[in-house]
């Protein structure tokens, strides 16, 4: 992205001229904004604009006028078409006069950030950020921006907005690393669903989720070359794919950093452990002494703390005894050699680990992901002898906002008491949504789903659809081709396929998708 490029935004609606500023800020632009058609026009004409999202229906002047008068002053300025009200006229119209692409109102942060890239044009690798680059080159420094997980997976902001994403990843110790599988620049991503894969040999693929979501704007190529990078450099040369941030406010408070103690009497030592924590995506305290504990323990806001039982010899026992009073919530990591204390000595105490030697071979990883690891916390299942495997044709709520809001699930996708169906239901109800539960098969024809849409405010569909995702991976489309002309009903209409698991449904994904499909899909439905 070139630097400080610019964007106009042409709509009637202040709510959707400011929801463009907010997210298109975060990504770099310079955003501009007009809700008159005829001031608009006139920015248009005089400013320098990488691209133009211009609304079809405004008062005073339509989006086809507007599009005909900046092409006698502007034959080739990039123009995006946001409408919520598609038509074949408009639509050729629109074409006609040179518009690139258009989107759908409603449409998501993700809809419109891939929309104006493909404007754009995808950039390339040479344009990731500088700060995903410099990560490799010198994968022992402390990056410059702060790390934050989603559990295994971690991402960085870099300057222009876009977030470096990677993953340390757990149980990989001496494994063959074949390769990474990973994303294509341009590919929508959500937070907790997955982004790319690591394929090892003897062992199913190791997936990795994004931590945010967001469309991808490079990769690590590189990874091709040295696939072992991610998993000896996770937070350096290993990094996977950078991304524009589309939800980054609402999602950030998601990701937590790895904030560690690290107790150590020896410099060197000290020194060497502190540059292999933060090579991992940790920032770390050092604390050389018990003398200097207290007050890095009621400063650091740290959750875990490492205490080097080698330097510390038959003191270490005593000082986590201490810890334990000072600080009882923190999870301690007795880090030992093999002529240390014996680990009875420190078991008397309150310890969460207790390891030989874990830098040496890679073991600190595993012992990491266990201290930061959120507990996942689901309601409790009816027992299945109990309820029968109900299958569900659609599930309706009238949100907040009064939206008649109706999901449709093509056949054999949504069970009321497992899975996917019952996670919706379930978040739905802790919402304190009025929910009404269509048992049976759905007709996901064409024509019925036309008809389906006419008889709400919004439709979603879901599909188990080969996308060339991976399983779990979602793909949104409000512009489904059906053939024939749609009429209005198609602007009401919302495609999600989810890339089916192995026997082509959504009931084999592993229970992390899941959780996280049944979160994105509910948020559409309030949100809309």
């Amino acid at each position: 992205m070139s630097t400080n490029p610019r964007l106009l935004v042409v709509d009637d609606e202040e709510v959707i001229c400011q929801a463009c500023r907010r997210i298109f800020s975060r990504q770099g632009f310079q955003v501009e904004v007009s809700t008159d058609a005829v001031a608009g026009l006139n920015l248009a004409k005089q400013g320098d604009f990488a691209v133009i999202l211009l609304d079809i229906k405004m008062p005073k002047m339509d989006g086809i006028q507007f599009l005909e008068s900046l092409r006698q002053a502007k034959p080739d300025q990039p123009v995006l078409i946001m409408t919520g009200y598609p038509s074949i006229p408009n639509a050729a119209a629109a074409i006609r006069l040179g518009a690139s692409d258009y989107v759908t109102k409603p449409f998501t942060p993700e809809e419109i950030t891939r929309s104006v890239q493909r404007v754009l044009g995808s950039r390339q690798q040479a344009q990731v950020p500088e700060g995903a680059a410099a990560a490799g080159a010198e994968s022992q420094a402390a990056p410059t921006a702060q790390t934050l997980f989603l559990d295994e997976a971690w991402f960085r902001l870099e300057a222009d907005g876009s977030a470096c994403i990677g993953a340390v990843l757990p149980g990989l110790r001496g494994a063959k690393i074949l390769g990474v599988r990973l994303p294509r620049i341009g590919e929508v991503v959500y937070q907790g669903l997955p982004i790319a894969a690591v394929l090892v040999e003897d062992k199913p693929p190791v997936i990795v989720r994004s931590p945010v979501s967001g469309v991808v704007a490079g990769i690590n190529e590189d990874l091709g070359k040295v696939p072992a990078s991610v998993v000896n450099d996770p937070c350096g040369e290993g990094w996977i794919a950078c991304v524009c941030t589309t939800r980054f406010e609402e999602e950030a408070s998601h990701c937590k950093p790895r904030r560690v103690v690290l107790v150590n009497a020896s410099p060197e030592s000290a020194e060497q452990q502190s540059g292999m924590l933060t090579s991992l995506g940790c920032q770390v305290r050092l604390v050389p002494g018990s003398e200097d504990l207290p007050g890095a323990l009621r400063e650091a806001e740290c959750q875990v703390l490492l205490l080097d039982g080698c330097s510390l010899g038959e003191s270490g026992p005593d000082l986590v005894g201490r810890i334990n009073a000072l600080a009882p919530s923190m999870k301690v990591i007795v880090l030992a050699c093999s002529d240390a204390l014996p680990e009875a000595a420190y078991r008397k105490h309150r310890i969460l680990y207790y390891a030989v030697a874990p830098f040496a071979d890679n073991e600190i990883v595993d012992i990491l992901d266990a201290a930061f690891r959120t507990p996942e916390h689901h309601p409790a299942k009816p027992e299945r002898s109990r309820v029968p495997q109900e299958a569900v044709a659609s599930i309706a709520i009238t949100n907040r906002n009064g939206h008649k809001i109706h999901l449709l699930s093509a056949p054999g996708l949504l069970r009321r008491s497992e899975g996917l169906g019952w996670l919706i239901v379930q978040k739905l109800q802790e919402r304190l949504f009025p929910i009404t539960v269509t048992p049976g098969e759905a007709n996901v024809s064409p024509a019925n789903i036309l008809k389906a849409a006419g008889a709400c405010d919004r439709l979603m569909v879901l599909l188990a659809r080969d996308s060339g995702l991976l399983p779990g991976g979602l793909a949104r489309d409000t512009k489904p081709d059906f053939g024939v002309p749609p009429g209005d009903a198609a602007g009401k209409l919302t495609m999600l396929g989810v890339q089916p698991d192995a026997v082509g449904g959504l009931l084999g994904l592993d229970a992390r998708t899941t959780a996280a499909l049944a979160e994105h899909i509910v948020s559409e439905m309030a949100s809309y």
